[in-house]
């Protein structure tokens, strides 16, 4: 039986505003702690999955990785419902998928991945619920702190990928009052996009 997932978001012409670059880097030092590892017999299931198969990193979560197309998606985290034709940008979530874990679908193809519940850990260990000083330390210096568009004590704290191939990739993550709240990965622009779908 077809699982059908909601479809957050839907906002055709790519309406969507990006937030400024501007912010300074932190200079802490701390260590990644690596996920555990799992086995995936590929089949999606009704229990919700181990969180240390789906951990973030700036190109994805778990299988599912920036640049796959919506039929790669499907193979890797089940029945979606599909954004209607000519849709820009649209919000899946995928079954297979943590609960809290969604993914932007820009021009039929995923272009991000937002985390909004705790539970689930990127690559440096880094939770919904962290502290930001916690993200200055997981990525010390790769991270560069912006003020928060609507929040007036909250930041972005924008995580650049280690590789030099992978510049377009980035982890942002949003706190308010020192703690994170939501967090995303993927590539430039639509990473960076504040409204997400506008």
């Amino acid at each position: 039986m077809r699982t059908i997932a909601l479809v957050l978001a839907v906002a055709a012409g790519g309406a969507c505003t990006a937030e400024k670059n501007a912010g300074s880097s932190t200079d802490s030092t701390a260590s990644a702690q690596p996920a555990a590892g799992s086995t995936d017999s590929g089949a999606v299931s009704d229990t919700a999955p181990a969180s240390s198969a789906w951990t973030v990193t700036p190109s994805g979560i778990g299988p599912i990785r920036v640049g796959m197309t919506a039929a790669d998606l499907e193979r890797v985290g089940g029945d979606i419902t599909l954004p209607a034709n000519g849709a820009e940008c649209a919000y899946v979530r995928p079954p297979a998928a943590p609960a809290g874990v969604v993914v932007m679908l820009a021009r039929g193809q995923v272009a991000r991945v937002d985390i909004d519940s705790a539970g689930v850990r990127s690559d440096a260990g880094v939770a919904v619920g962290d502290s930001t000083s916690r993200v200055s330390q997981a990525y010390a210096g790769r991270v560069t702190v912006t003020p928060h568009k609507y929040l007036q004590n909250g930041q972005y704290l924008t995580v650049r990928s280690p590789s030099p191939q992978d510049s377009a990739l980035r982890i942002v993550f949003e706190a308010d009052g020192g703690h994170i709240t939501r967090y995303r990965s993927g590539r430039v622009p639509e990473v960076e996009w504040v409204e997400r779908c506008g």
